[in-house]
């Protein structure tokens, strides 16, 4: 068996740790360490003496630890058997990772449903050997970029999807990208401690996109152009509440109750709109108007008694449907309060019945 007196690195720019193939050395041989890199000599199993950068010419002084375990002597060549492993520490991993899977996430402006991924790039470095060999090694003769890929990439992509969903649920798709910076730092101090323990330091990690599913883009692009065009047209939430009350009640023919309780729920509508307004109107960017549209172009003089819509003053017949306006006399002409056979004043606005 031949023993080796020359002790160096021959593995590749990719490799982040390498063991070298011989395990027979003497005393007095020189083990060369390069720059960025730090050597390791293991007995049985066991992490012992760490060299950093320079020559070394192994002697009992040099490697105490060993020394301990196999007796060697101070002087002249003995030959001992050991492994010798080289770590690049100072080599940055430049990596790309992305989820391969999407997460559901609830988008809190436009309130759809959005399936989205991400995907980036991340730099790693060996930050304590003893840690990394004694952990991720074992009996490995190499491990490069690939294996440590490999070893994480369910780590980070577990990590990055739990962050996405808790950030998509508070920032909308649609600004999603001004917060990537502080996304990424934010990601970044995650996975460093989950990696640490490991002896691996992340040095640079960052959220390059944020991708959805195709029919998710359609979804965002239309409620985009529904809140652009009620901007343009001066429409706000208050309108389109009050116009929905309105088209509900007056689709349902013959139940001329059904006014009274699209009047009550007017002003309901315009209420909690105004009470949403200070909050609403900075998220989405939508300026409220202080009257609804709905109501601003003509006031109201009474409600038809069969479809419910607005009376124009001195109708007298309703310009929706034709019905005579005085026709029937059970609701009041002014609110459109239901009203009992018998009751001679309008119980919600207090004015004269038929007048």
């Amino acid at each position: 068996m031949s023993i080796l007196n020359i002790i160096k690195y021959e593995g590749n720019n990719d490799t982040f740790i390498w063991k070298h193939p011989c395990e027979d050395f003497n005393t007095l041989s020189q083990l060369i360490v390069h720059e960025s890199q730090e050597a390791i000599l293991f007995k049985n199993g066991q992490a012992l003496d760490l060299f950093g950068p320079g020559k070394y010419t192994l002697t009992s002084k040099n490697i105490p630890l060993l020394s301990k375990l196999i007796n060697l002597p101070f002087g002249g060549e003995s030959p001992f058997h050991c492994e010798v492993y080289f770590i690049n520490k100072a080599m940055p991993l430049d990596m790309k990772w992305g989820t391969q899977s999407r997460i559901q996430v609830l988008d809190p402006r436009f309130n759809i449903l959005l399936h989205a991924g991400a995907s980036g790039g991340m730099g790693v470095q060996i930050d304590n050997s003893r840690k990394f060999l004694t952990k991720l090694i074992g009996t490995a003769n190499a491990f490069d970029k690939e294996s440590l890929i490999t070893y994480f990439r369910e780590m980070i992509i577990t990590r990055v999807k739990t962050y996405l969903t808790k950030a998509m649920s508070d920032i909308s798709f649609i600004t999603i990208n001004a917060h990537l910076d502080e996304m990424s730092t934010a990601m970044q101090g995650i996975l460093n401690e989950d990696i640490s323990e490991f002896g691996v330091k992340l040095v640079k990690f960052f959220v390059s996109t944020i991708q959805l599913e195709e029919k998710d883009y359609e979804q965002v692009q239309q409620a985009l152009s529904r809140v652009s065009s009620r901007s343009i047209e001066g429409y706000n939430w208050v309108d389109e509440q009050i116009s929905d009350v309105m088209k509900r009640y007056a689709s349902n023919e013959g139940n001329q109750n059904n006014v009274g309780g699209m009047a009550a729920q007017i002003p309901l509508a315009m209420a909690f709109g105004n009470m949403l307004r200070g909050t609403v109107a900075p998220l989405t960017g939508v300026e409220f108007s202080n009257t609804p549209q709905a109501l601003q172009k003509e006031e109201p003089h009474g409600f038809c008694t069969k479809c419910g819509a607005p009376l124009k003053e001195n109708a007298e017949f309703c310009a929706k449907c034709g019905t005579p306006i005085k026709v029937t006399q059970n609701v009041c002409m002014h609110c459109g309060t239901a009203l009992d056979e018998d009751d001679l004043f309008c119980a919600h606005c207090g004015k004269k019945r038929g007048e």
